[in-house]
């Protein structure tokens, strides 16, 4: 390199060195040891010191202490690392002042990528950390304020709010969220999604109100309900305020308070309130307040009604005395008088007398309590005691009635402690035995008991006090004069809540002419057991339930049991098998109606024989109608049954005869009848024969022998009309009668024919159906040929024969009574009913048409029908004006 290049060298190197010492930076460059070689003029400047001062590690010394430890760390790693450096520190100012610098340091590689050298810079940044350390500093003192706040919203549950009328709410607090159970960190909510939390019974009202507010400027105070997305209910208090500028409202401002606590508790305050005002109510309990310092009197709502005040008028101690009884002021006045003075409680009785005359009894209890500016302050309640009070002077009317009623009534009353000696007797007793009432207390009224008495009369009554039960037992007593009487003693334990016997109650009633006519009665009694016992009849009584209560000797002797072997057996096992079902039911029919009782039975004898017995029985009755008790008597009809037996044997027979000259005399008579009509029919069909074989035939005489021919013909119809005719005018009399009573009977007689006892008839009939104005002989000959033609019609049968007899009322008010067979059915269920019809080789043709005509007479219908499944179905029935009452 020539001189001019050093020159121009050394030119560039000294112009670099004043543009490096002038520049405002402080310039410095280090070895990448980290060696600091090299300090620009400012930095000499800016610590006020000579170059050498500052090589190497020597500048170090001039960094704050409370700085340099971090900063030369730094500095090593970045040499170490050979990224470049940037720090701050407090540098010592050349006139000893502590200024912030920021240091730079930036690696200067070869071509091998090694560092050469370090280029570094500091520049004077103390105004700048100022600033931001104020701005830190506010910035902390924000946040410490925001958090505050924040908290502050968070402890007393109170968000705030922002409302933008142009765009919706435009800022919602962080606690604002967690009140509506919303993430903070969402946007706030639009006007609708805010509606949508507000409870459905308010929302209407929200809604109304925030248009109102935006419409009108307005701001609100209200508390409403909202429900979380959890759906818990939570009560809030929203207040917002308008902020208006330049007459237009540009936002609303506001808080949300969640106040569900104060709200839960301000309604169990308010229902506590009432539960409290209903309690005074119904007990009649008023409280008060009075500070006889200053008059003041407070009462609640149930002292006003008491007294009977407007609640809306202010109470003075002059309008309480106003309502004091005249009789009761005075000493109302000093009772008042004497608390306020000495501070004592009270309590104490009066009466209110009211305008109309009206009088209440209250009593007041009251006790002084010291307030804050210690004066005397009562607290006290009033109770109207009106009807406590009423009560009691009637349960002393009632006493005076009790005593007066005791020493009234026709016994002696008297009462015992728990060991039985006597503590109270009646004057009534003491007048009759002459003792005193000091005599007649204790075990003392023992001395009246008659001498044979004493010992069984004693060892009752001990029993009974050690088994705390009722005591009873007859016994005699000396009058005052000497004389013994009859008396019945009861007496009953009056029990505690446990169970302990504290007082014996007893009364000693007068017996002794019960006691004569009770042996007037034996004596009667043996009497009457004599005559029953001679009467030729079986005699018995039994309970209203059914029990027996006395059986002749007469009876017993027949059964051949003493009595209690026949309660044991049961009356039942004495009758005949086929005849028990028909016997119960009578027996519990005339039970459950109270009416008379009548069976026709076989009864068993001692010797095995079953005889037939006709049973009556009767109710006795009480003047009210209630059946005490029922007598009958059981005669034997044996002999009479087989005399009607053998009579009715007869019977059929003469029926039969009866019927054959009914018949013969019956075929004579139509034969007479129809006899001359149809001659007079054969002669002019003859003549009309004659007059057509002529030639020519004469028609005309032809057609008047066909004339006479027809008026003929009529003419035996006519007489055949009359002959039907005969059969429904019979004459009979009505009266009430029991349908199924008939039908049992008719099914009786029915099985008293021999060959007809094996078919079994199965009855069944509706409980307590109404009787029937009927004939009951023409009724039950009706029965008993229906029940009749369907035994015969199922003779020679492939199924065994069975009759079902039913009767019940329809809905058409009739009685209906259906007789049922399983024989082969008939073939015209019309026809069958016509006169001289019949399916049997034996029978007349007569019966049915005879039983139509009856039930017809009655006003009724009589119809058969075919079963589904074999046999036929014969049904009467009979109109309501003819159903009488039970």
């Amino acid at each position: 390199m020539g001189a001019n290049e050093h020159s121009s060298v050394d030119d560039q190197s000294l112009r670099l060195r004043q543009i490096i010492d002038s520049a405002p930076a402080l310039i410095h460059t280090a070895r990448p040891d980290g060696y600091l070689d090299f300090f620009n003029q400012g930095w000499l400047n800016f610590v006020g010191q000579p170059l050498e001062k500052l090589l190497g590690w020597e500048w170090t010394s001039y960094i704050h202490p409370e700085d340099v430890e971090a900063f030369v760390q730094k500095w090593r790693e970045s040499i170490a690392t050979g990224e470049g450096f940037e720090g701050a520190a407090r540098v010592q100012r050349a006139d000893g002042e502590y200024r912030w610098m920021l240091h730079h340091k930036l690696a200067l590689r070869g071509d091998n990528g090694r560092i050469v050298k370090w280029h570094g810079s500091s520049i004077d940044i103390e105004s700048r950390t100022r600033a931001e350390e104020e701005l830190r500093k506010s910035t902390r003192e924000l946040q410490r304020s925001e958090f505050y706040l924040a908290e502050a919203q968070r402890l007393g549950q109170i968000g705030s709010w922002v409302f933008d009328p142009a765009g919706g709410f435009d800022y919602w607090s962080r606690e604002l969220f967690h009140i509506y159970g919303l993430d903070p960190e969402k946007r706030a909510p639009t006007l609708e999604e805010y509606l949508a939390r507000v409870h459905p019974h308010d929302r209407e009202f929200m809604a109304s109100l925030i248009n109102r507010m935006l419409a009108e400027s307005l701001g609100c105070d209200v508390t409403k309900r909202i429900v979380r997305p959890d759906g818990e209910l939570r009560h809030i208090r929203c207040v917002g305020a308008p902020v208006v500028e330049n007459g237009a409202l540009k936002r609303i401002v506001g808080s949300a308070i969640d106040v569900t606590e104060h709200e839960i508790l301000s309604q169990e305050l308010r229902r506590r309130e009432a539960y409290l005002a209903e309690a005074q109510r119904l007990s009649h309990t008023g409280s008060f307040g009075w500070t006889p310092d200053t008059g003041e009197i407070v009462w609640s709502e149930e002292t006003y009604c008491i007294f009977e005040y407007d609640p809306t008028e202010k109470v003075t101690f002059d309008t309480i005395i106003e309502r004091v009884h005249p009789d009761d002021r005075a000493l109302v006045l000093e009772i008042v008088e004497r608390a306020s003075t000495s501070g004592g409680a009270i309590d104490c009785e009066y009466r209110l007398l009211f305008a109309d005359g009206r009088v209440k009894h209250l009593h007041v209890l009251a006790k002084p309590l010291q307030n804050v500016c210690d004066s005397l302050e009562f607290s006290g309640a009033v109770i109207d005691i009106t009807e406590a009070k009423q009560a009691e002077e009637q349960i002393r009317r009632n006493e005076r009635e009790l005593r007066t009623l005791v020493e009234a009534i026709p016994a002696y009353l008297g009462t015992a402690l728990p060991d039985g000696s006597v503590d109270f007797i009646s004057q009534s007793w003491l007048d009759y035995t002459g003792l005193s009432r000091e005599q007649a207390m204790g075990w003392g009224w023992g001395s009246t008991i008659h001498p044979d008495d004493v010992d069984r009369v004693v060892a009752n009554w001990q029993a009974g006090l050690a088994a705390g039960a009722p005591v009873e037992h007859e016994l005699r007593c000396r009058r005052a004069d000497g004389t013994y009487h009859w008396f019945l003693y009861r007496s009953y334990p009056l029990r505690d809540d446990g169970g302990n016997v504290v007082k014996w109650y007893g009364t000693i009633t007068n017996i002794d002419a019960l006691k004569d006519t009770e042996s007037v009665l034996q004596t009667r009694e043996h009497q009457l057991l004599g005559i029953i016992d001679t009467i030729p009849s079986m005699l018995w009584s039994i309970s209203p339930t059914g029990e027996p209560t006395h059986l002749s000797k007469r009876l017993l002797e027949y059964f051949g049991a003493p009595f209690e072997e026949f309660v044991n057996r049961g009356w039942v096992s004495f009758i005949h098998p086929d005849d028990r079902e028909e016997t119960v039911k009578a027996f519990f029919r005339a039970m459950d109606t109270g009416k008379s009782y009548s069976a026709i039975n076989r009864l068993l004898r001692a010797d095995g024989e079953y005889r037939w017995h006709h049973t009556r029985g009767e109710p006795l009755q009480d003047p009210q109608g209630k059946i005490i008790q029922w007598y009958g008597l059981s005669i034997d009809i044996d002999e009479r049954k087989r005399a009607e037996d053998h009579l009715r044997d007869t019977r059929n027979k003469l029926s039969k005869a009866s019927q054959i000259a009914t018949v013969a005399e019956l075929s004579a008579s139509i034969a007479h009848q129809l006899n001359q009509p149809l001659m007079a029919v054969l002669g002019n069909a003859q003549a009309a024969k004659r007059w057509l074989a002529a030639n020519p035939p004469n028609l005309t005489e032809t057609n008047a022998s066909i004339e006479r021919i027809l008026r003929d013909i009529r003419s035996a119809d006519e007489t055949m009309q009359r002959i039907r005719a005969l059969f429904k005018r019979e004459s009979f009399e009505k009266r009430e009668a029991n349908i199924p009573d008939i039908m049992r009977e008719a099914v009786r007689l029915m099985h008293e024919d021999p060959n007809k006892r094996a078919v079994l008839i199965d009855c069944h009939f509706d409980a307590h159906l109404p009787t029937v104005s009927v004939d009951p002989i023409q009724i039950q000959q009706v029965f008993i040929n229906l029940i009749l033609n369907a035994v015969e019609a199922m003779e020679g049968g492939q199924v065994p024969p069975l009759v079902k007899v039913r009767a019940a009322l329809t809905d058409q008010n009739e009685m209906l009574v259906q007789v049922i067979d399983n024989g082969p059915g008939v073939e015209d269920t019309e026809k069958i009913f016509d006169p001289f019809v019949t399916t049997k080789e034996s029978g007349m043709g007569i019966g049915l048409a005879v039983s139509r005509s009856i039930i017809e007479a009655h006003d009724g219908r009589l119809w058969a029908e075919n079963n589904p499944h074999g046999g036929a179905t014969f049904s009467i029935a009979l109109p309501l004006s003819f159903i009488g009452g039970e």
